[in-house]
């Protein structure tokens, strides 16, 4: 994704089908190439009008949420945070993390309360 305005939709980082069985390529396609791309053209039209904000990332949007101008900060909040957390979300869950676990204590946890 674009650092700044315009914000583009981001490549998924495996392919579509790498989560099968546990997440199907239907379902990668959906909350990518529709869920989030939605996302990234509505905060694109949110912002456009704005020129003064064509420089700050989402981070920053999202972080002073409260000083935008009060008309879009509903848009930059439900767009924005669809586009953070589908990143956060295809970026933690994938490929690149099968076989990772997580450190003993969280394990422990883990088997000590699910089995």
């Amino acid at each position: 994704m674009a650092k700044t305005y315009p914000f583009t939709l981001q490549e998924l980082p495996y392919p579509y089908d790498a989560l099968a069985p546990v997440v199907g390529e239907e379902t990668l396609h959906f909350h990518h190439d529709k869920h989030m791309k939605a996302y990234v053209d509505n905060l694109n039209k949110a912002i456009a009008p704005y020129p003064e904000l064509h420089d700050v990332t989402l981070n920053g949007l999202l972080a002073h949420l409260n000083q935008l101008p009060h008309t879009i900060q509903t848009a930059v909040r439900n767009n924005g945070g669809g586009v953070y957390n589908h990143e956060l979300y295809f970026s933690t869950i994938g490929a690149q993390n099968a076989g990772t676990k997580p450190d003993a204590a969280l394990q422990s946890a883990i088997e000590r309360d699910f089995g």
